[in-house]
């Protein structure tokens, strides 16, 4: 499967970036693969966190990153989800908006990066 080319919302001077290149630099960790939403289910165990990245292209909205834990084949490397499309091709799982928990959490990142910005 061919690594997606995404566009992160201000990060990356907004240019396409592939994934793997981008979890690199922005996580330090190793990319090793993908995760079908449908099999997630599968995968609860080996998951050490969940975090959820917004983006520009090819839809907008967030994409769902996995932390492995030590239990997992491939240890503190990153998954991302994606979904069986129509015609046996997988795509990226963005999800248009955050509900509940991570949506409070995320405003509250956004918050505190413009607090921090006004400050200096």
């Amino acid at each position: 499967m061919s690594l997606y080319r995404v566009k992160f919302k201000n990060q990356f001077r907004n240019k396409p970036i592939s994934i793997n290149i981008a979890i690199k630099l922005i996580y330090n960790l190793e990319f090793s693969g993908f995760i079908r939403s449908d099999k997630m289910w599968w995968w609860r165990n080996y998951i050490e966190w969940i975090k959820y990245l917004e983006i520009v292209s090819p839809s907008p909205g967030f994409i769902v990153l996995c932390r492995m834990n030590v239990l997992s084949k491939d240890p503190n490397t990153i998954k991302i989800v994606t979904k069986q499309n129509s015609n046996d091709k997988r795509t990226l799982f963005v999800l248009k908006e955050l509900y509940g928990k991570e949506k409070e959490i995320y405003d509250n990142k956004v918050k505190e990066k413009s607090r921090r910005k006004s400050i200096c």
